[in-house]
């Protein structure tokens, strides 16, 4: 296949699967409620586009497949002094694929984790500078994980009225949120601590050297060893037929 073609193929494919996660955030939210675009679009971006990526610019194209596909129905509301608006809401079948897919077990997180990625190549920022970026990542994380016990403690309020029951299971998803942000804190703060102590400690060539002997340069990335998850089926068992080898490079064995 040409390059051109490879690279269009790739990037539909990019496409339907953002599109894909939107599907499912914009059920989830006309579940709660019949919305318009507008208002789903900001509804998205405050309570889900942290945790559910998806490109906010397919919200009117995804709405209008959801349409034509039976999933939503739409009404027009009448506004004297503004433009008429369209609502949405779910019909049976986008209640029943909502519900089908909300019952499946979760996968685990498939994360853009800027934090690992930049330790990771830490190496290549100047030592003077690599406590400062840690420590401002430690101070963004306590200053969110203080906004969502904020939000947490008028969310509470909620779970007395009317939607009581879905009030509950959003503050749910707000405290697991809230714990996951701690924990990023508690644990940068630990790495402030290892690099803050390398930084002090005199280097020690002879297990450098040793470490370095077993392995090759190019697989010198978590010595070749992948840190993906085994796939896994709904069942839990390991998919067959995928299951990664259990080998471990040279520089790891005793």
């Amino acid at each position: 296949m040409p390059r051109k073609a490879k690279e269009r193929r790739s990037a539909a494919t990019e496409q339907n699967a953002s599109r894909n996660q939107l599907r499912e955030a914009i059920l989830g939210l006309l579940a709660i409620r019949p919305m318009s675009g507008y208002d789903l679009s900001r509804s998205y971006r405050r309570a889900l586009q942290q945790i559910w990526y998806a490109p906010l610019g397919q919200v009117y194209p995804t709405l209008r497949k959801l349409n034509g596909d039976g999933l939503l129905r739409v009404s027009v509301e009448v506004q004297h002094d503004r433009p008429n608006r369209k609502i949405y809401s779910l019909t049976e079948a986008g209640r029943r694929m909502f519900v089908d897919w909300l019952s499946r077990p979760p996968t685990l997180p498939n994360m853009h984790h800027e934090f690992i990625h930049k330790l990771f190549l830490l190496d290549n920022v100047e030592a003077s500078r690599r406590s400062s970026l840690i420590n401002t990542y430690i101070e963004r994380c306590i200053a969110w994980a203080a906004e969502l016990r904020r939000i947490e403690h008028k969310l509470e309020a909620a779970v007395d009225g009317p939607h009581g029951e879905s009030a509950w299971y959003q503050l749910l998803s707000l405290r697991h949120l809230c714990r996951i942000i701690e924990c990023e804190a508690q644990s940068a703060k630990l790495i402030l601590g290892d690099i803050e102590t390398k930084s002090t400690a005199k280097s020690k060539p002879t297990q450098r050297s040793r470490r370095a002997s077993g392995v090759d340069a190019a697989q010198s990335a978590f010595a070749g060893l992948s840190l993906s998850p085994t796939p896994r089926g709904e069942d839990g068992m390991e998919t067959e037929g995928r299951r990664r080898p259990k080998t471990v490079e040279p520089a790891l064995r005793r």
